[in-house]
C-alpha cells in the first residue's frame, strides 16, 4: 500500500521515518536543554544541596585535625558587602582593588601646593628600592625609622652651592588606593657658617621647592625605568598602616572613610566626581556637598541605529532644573540627615524630580566620612549606595 503526498509517492516506513522527524524537530530544545534535557541548567542545583552534619569523634579523641579548612566568615552589618534587602542566595561582590592598576606605574601627582611619587606597588616593595636609589646616588642615610616609613639623609652640599648644607627626609606612606604607595619629600638647607644640629627639627615644607623637585624627579625617573627585582621587605608591609581610603557600613549605610587633610581630601573627591558617568552640576566646598548626576557609560553609548545613522553620537551634558543652593535649603540636615530615610523621589511634592546626587562629606582634618544620598538628604538603596561610593573611591587621587 503507498501513500501520496503532494505528488510524491511514499512508502508507510518512510512516512513514519518523517513524522518523527518532524515530531523531534517540534520537541527540539526541549529534549536537550530544557529542565529535563540531556544539557540542562544545573547553575542553581547548589541550593538543593544539604548540609552534612559535623563529624563527630569518639570521646578523648584529639578533634584540632578535624575542623574547617576553609570556614565562611558570616557577613555582619559592618561588612561593606552586607546589604538587609538582598535575597538569602544572592552573593556579595568582593571589596574592590584599585582601578588605576593598569595605569602608570609611577607618576607623579600634584594637588595644590604639595608633590609626591605613587607608585603601583606595595611599600613592601617600594622600601628597598629607594634604599638602593640612594645607595647608588651616594647619599648617606643617616636614620632609618621601617615602622614609620621614614628615612633621613645626612647633611650633603650640591657641587654648584656651596654656600648651604643640606637634607633630604622621604615619608613612604600606604597609597589612597589598595597595593599603592606615596613617597613623600621634605628638603632642609641651612646656611655653611652655621654648623647644622643633629637634632635640628624638620619644616613643614621644603626649604627650597627646586631642590625637593629635583630629588622627587631624580627618584620618580629611577622607579619608573628600573625593574621590580630588588625583593620585598617584610617589615616594610607594615608601613603606613591601613589604605587612606576605606569603603564601610555607617548605621547600615555604605560609606567611605578618607583619612587626608581638608585641601586633598576635597580636591581628590572633585577629581572623583567627574569620572566614570559622574557629572558635577555644582560644588560648595564650605559646605561640603557636591551636587551630581551618576549615568552608567555603558548606557551612554548609542545603540545600535543611532550609530548606524550617526544620530546621538555626543551624548548631551545632563542639566537640573535646581540650583545647589535650592537643593541645600530643602536638604536634611543634622540628626535628620543622620537618620534619614529610605528615598522616595516620587513622592517628593518640593523640588520635585530633582535629578541626581548628593555627595556629602562630614568629620574632620585626616578622619572623613562621605556618603551619597539623593537629592533630598535621604538614604539610596543599600546596592545603589555601594555601587556609587565604590566608583568615587576607584578614582581617587
Amino acid at each position: 500500500m503507498t501513500i501520496k503526498i503532494s505528488g510524491s509517492c511514499f512508502t508507510r516506513p518512510l512516512q513514519a521515518l518523517i513524522l518523527a522527524s518532524l515530531g523531534l524537530s517540534l520537541s527540539g530544545c526541549g529534549i536537550f536543554f530544557g529542565e529535563e534535557g540531556v544539557f540542562r541548567n544545573r547553575e542553581s542545583d547548589y541550593l538543593k544541596a544539604d548540609n552534612i552534619p559535623p563529624l563527630v569523634l569518639p570521646a578523648g579523641k584529639h578533634s584540632e585535625a578535624m575542623g574547617e579548612l576553609y570556614p565562611i566568615p558570616p557577613i555582619t552589618a559592618t561588612d561593606f558587602g552586607y546589604d538587609p534587602d538582598a535575597i538569602d542566595n544572592e552573593v556579595p561582590r568582593p571589596m574592590p582593588l584599585s582601578a588605576n592598576l593598569e595605569q602608570e606605574n609611577v607618576k607623579i601627582q600634584r594637588v595644590g601646593g604639595e608633590s609626591w611619587i605613587l607608585l603601583n606597588a606595595a611599600p613592601g616593595e617600594v622600601w628597598p628600592r629607594i634604599r638602593n636609589f640612594l645607595n647608588v646616588n651616594n647619599l648617606a642615610v643617616s636614620r632609618a625609622d621601617i615602622s614609620r616609613g621614614i628615612i633621613e639623609t645626612s647633611w650633603l652640599q650640591f657641587k654648584t652651592d656651596l654656600t648651604t648644607y643640606d637634607r633630604y627626609r622621604l615619608q613612604i606612606d600606604q597609597g589612597v588606593q589598595p597595593e599603592t604607595t606615596e613617597v613623600h619629600i621634605i628638603h632642609m638647607s641651612v646656611p655653611k657658617a652655621e654648623k647644622p644640629a643633629a637634632d635640628l627639627g624638620w619644616p613643614r615644607k621644603s626649604v627650597n621647592a627646586e631642590r625637593e623637585k629635583w630629588l622627587l624627579d631624580e627618584l620618580a625617573a629611577t622607579l619608573a625605568s628600573e625593574t621590580a627585582e630588588g625583593g620585598t621587605s617584610l617589615l616594610a608591609q607594615s608601613i603606613g598602616g591601613s589604605v587612606k581610603a576605606s569603603l564601610t557600613m555607617l548605621r547600615g549605610e555604605p560609606a567611605m572613610q578618607i583619612k587626608l587633610d581638608r585641601t586633598r581630601a576635597f580636591a581628590t573627591l572633585a577629581y572623583a566626581a567627574k569620572q566614570d558617568g559622574f557629572t558635577t552640576f555644582e560644588a560648595d566646598a564650605d559646605a561640603a556637598i557636591y551636587y551630581v548626576n551618576y549615568l552608567d557609560p555603558e548606557d551612554a553609548k548609542p545603540g545600535f541605529f543611532k550609530r548606524l545613522f550617526r544620530v546621538g553620537l555626543t551624548p548631551k551634558t545632563p542639566t537640573t532644573p535646581y540650583s545647589l543652593a535650592q537643593i541645600k535649603t530643602n536638604m536634611l540636615t543634622g540628626e535628620e540627615f543622620e537618620d534619614a530615610p529610605r528615598s522616595e523621589r516620587k513622592k517628593e511634592k518640593v523640588l520635585p524630580k530633582a535629578p541626581g546626587y548628593l555627595i556629602v562629606i562630614t568629620g574632620k582634618n585626616n578622619d572623613f566620612t562621605v556618603r551619597v544620598r539623593d537629592p533630598y538628604g535621604k538614604r539610596l538603596s543599600t546596592s545603589e549606595a555601594r555601587h556609587l561610593v565604590t566608583l568615587l573611591r576607584k578614582n581617587l587621587i
